[in-house]
């Protein structure tokens, strides 16, 4: 496929970075330094252009599959949206937009926008899922289902048969060293993070027995930063009737916040590093500490700090996937940031086609990809390390060797090697 990306930021460069070996890729960007850095990274086709100036689109292709608009400024992206029409025919239309309010408008009908990615809305969706699943570290919906899959980290040792029924099914296990091991049967250790497949009431069961010690229900809530992500994230956890505390250490985006939040919700205007704040503020009291600034490192620390003191329950949001594995390590559960949550959306959007759809978990380094089948036929499971569930009449039959699908049923195939071609001959 082709595809324009209009942005060379982190979220352009990943998203180049894992598509351009499969398509072709092009990248608009004015800043020179970072259009010289991907021409060096990365094999795609780069220009050296402000997206404002219709001269930099007269040298592109007539059409293209992709235009993904995904640069830190939401009216540079929507500028570069009408724009583009001028110039090339475009199948999908992708933008990033971090200001929820374009929302209320119908922009992306008058801009033929196919979707609108609003940034900080997806990591604030995932938190609020993890409120109310709180012994989970993760928790992802799954297509055409009501099926969720949620990650764990173990706090036991158990058989896994002892935790599986026709609603619910143990995908994987990841030891210390980030080795997957797709489970058949298996035996999950202490430390171990788990992935689990099933419905609401029944993971919910589960996570009482692998996560005793975790909190059972959340009422009180601290949130380290007060940008854009603490506000939005803030208002969403009001509307669920709880008790929220924000601590922002710069006075300016504190105040700010202020203007912006309901007057229940606490402020308070002091540095991160003040560990003695703790005390003097009774913040160990809280059931969970969200830890949301745009640095990794301070949301590390400060989810250490929140647990030192006794807040059993830490998130970390996620801003750079180098950092994934270390929060893994720490047992911190991870949500990806604004700019790394586009990312996974863009890449699972383009990957998944009209009848198979795909969501990564892991990192990047596992995929489920999901597909309803029409029509009866005998399978086999194909040779590679993977994991293949059935779901039929709302049951889950793992398969491990021929079996015969039927009309109705929904494929969950699970594997590290992202190959879909069994999946797709079915």
């Amino acid at each position: 496929m082709n595809i324009l990306i209009a942005g060379g930021g982190k979220v352009g460069y990943n998203i180049a970075k894992l598509l351009y070996k499969k398509h072709n890729i092009t990248i608009i960007d004015k800043n020179e330094d970072k259009i010289n850095f991907i021409n060096e990274s990365l094999d795609v086709l780069c220009i050296n252009g402000d997206l404002r100036d219709v001269l930099t689109y007269q040298s592109l292709e007539k059409e293209y599959d992709y235009f993904l608009a995904v640069t830190n400024e939401d009216e540079i992206n929507l500028i570069s949206a009408a724009i583009i029409d001028n110039f090339a025919n475009i199948k999908n239309k992708f933008l990033r937009i971090q200001n929820t309010s374009y929302s209320l408008t119908n922009i992306s009908e008058k801009l033929h926008i196919d979707t609108m990615i609003y940034s900080n809305t997806i990591p604030v969706l995932n938190i609020e899922k993890l409120i109310k699943l709180p012994q989970a570290n993760n928790v992802k919906d799954l297509a055409f289902t009501n099926m969720l899959l949620i990650s764990v980290n173990s706090e036991i040792e158990i058989d896994s048969e002892t935790l599986e029924n026709e609603k619910l099914k143990i995908i994987a296990t990841i030891d210390e060293n980030e080795n997957i091991n797709f489970c058949h049967k298996c035996k999950i250790n202490k430390n171990d993070l788990v992935y689990i497949i099933g419905e609401y009431e029944q993971l919910k069961e589960a996570l009482k027995i692998l996560a005793p010690n975790q909190p059972q229900t959340i009422e009180n809530v601290l949130i380290f930063g007060a940008d854009s992500l603490g506000i939005e994230l803030a208002n969403v956890l009001k509307s669920l009737k709880l008790n929220i505390t924000i601590i922002e250490k710069d006075s300016h985006i504190a105040y700010k916040a202020s203007k912006k939040l309901d007057e229940e919700i606490m402020i308070i205007n002091a540095s991160f590093d003040d560990e003695n704040l703790f005390l003097s503020e009774n913040l160990q009291n809280n059931d969970v500490s969200i830890a949301t600034t745009k640095s990794d490192e301070t949301n590390i620390l400060k989810s250490l700090i929140a647990r030192k003191y006794g807040i059993k329950k830490t998130i970390c949001i996620n801003n750079n996937p180098y950092y994934h594995s270390i929060m893994h390590s720490l047992n911190l559960p991870i949500i990806r940031g604004p700019k790394m949550a586009t990312v996974y959306k863009v890449l699972e959007n383009i990957e998944s086609e009209n009848i198979i759809f795909e969501r990564f978990f892991v990192g990047f380094k596992a995929r489920v990809y999901i597909r309803k089948i029409f029509i009866n036929k005998k399978i086999k499971p194909p040779k590679e390390c993977s994991k293949i569930l059935i779901l039929r009449e709302d049951k889950l039959i793992a398969i491990e060797n021929e079996f015969e699908i039927k009309e109705g049923d929904i494929i969950f195939y699970f594997n590290t090697s992202g190959n879909r071609s069994w999946i797709e001959n079915l």
